[in-house]
């Protein structure tokens, strides 16, 4: 009876520690399992903290200006007509029958009546050639020849009206030699160009007078 009795309580010890041991193996499969969701966690914080770093990289694309046109080149434009012209517009110009030379005839030109001084012998306060460019045009530069003798002054006046008092200045020049190049602070549109001269140089004979032998406007028809 104490064997059986024995015998019976190992068994029973056996059984218990077999069952103990059988209910203690979930427990690694829960570990893994949390394991591997920390694991992928971590990869998809890391994967969205490698995306953000990429975006703030990546460089911004920046607008493009759009490209404005270039101008025209200038060019020259030829003048249709040159009239004498004097305080009281073309009625009373100096050596009206030569005017249109400065056109057709450089090498002769156009040239003022002779004064005593230079400033007209006080009998008027300028004289000046005006031409006509047939329509209205954009005006850049005007580049004048002049006789050899330098000491004239003049003034540069555009307009649409062939009216001293519609002519105003938009350049000028004292003392100027024999080829001069009046540039405008900007282009001006104008059908009328008027040379006005202020003060007459020396002719070398005693008195005062002046030549242009040629005129040149550039600008954009």
């Amino acid at each position: 009876m104490v064997a059986f009795a024995v015998l019976g309580y190992a068994a029973f010890e056996f059984a218990g520690h077999v069952t103990s041991h059988g209910a203690a193996q979930p427990a690694p499969a829960a570990e893994q399992q949390a394991s591997k969701a920390a694991a992928s966690a971590s990869a998809a914080s890391a994967a969205a903290a490698s995306a953000a770093a990429s975006a703030q990289a990546a460089p911004t694309p920046s607008a493009t200006a759009p490209r404005t046109a270039a101008a025209p080149p200038l060019r020259t434009i030829a003048a249709v007509s040159a009239e004498a012209f004097g305080p009281d517009g073309t009625a009373d110009g100096d050596n009206p029958q030569n005017a249109g030379r400065v056109l057709t005839d450089p090498a002769d030109g156009w040239v003022t009546q002779w004064y005593a001084t230079a400033n007209f012998g006080a009998l008027k306060q300028g004289t000046g050639l005006l031409l006509d460019m047939g329509h209205t045009v954009t005006i850049a530069t005007v580049r004048l020849t002049l006789g050899s003798y330098p000491g004239t002054n003049l003034e540069l006046r555009l307009g649409t009206s062939p009216v001293f008092g519609a002519l105003p200045v938009v350049a000028s020049a004292n003392n100027a030699g024999t080829v001069l190049s009046l540039s405008l602070k900007a282009p001006v549109r104008a059908r009328y160009v008027l040379l006005w001269f202020t003060k007459l140089p020396p002719d070398g004979a005693g008195t005062y007078q002046v030549l242009v032998h040629g005129v040149t406007v550039r600008g954009r028809p």
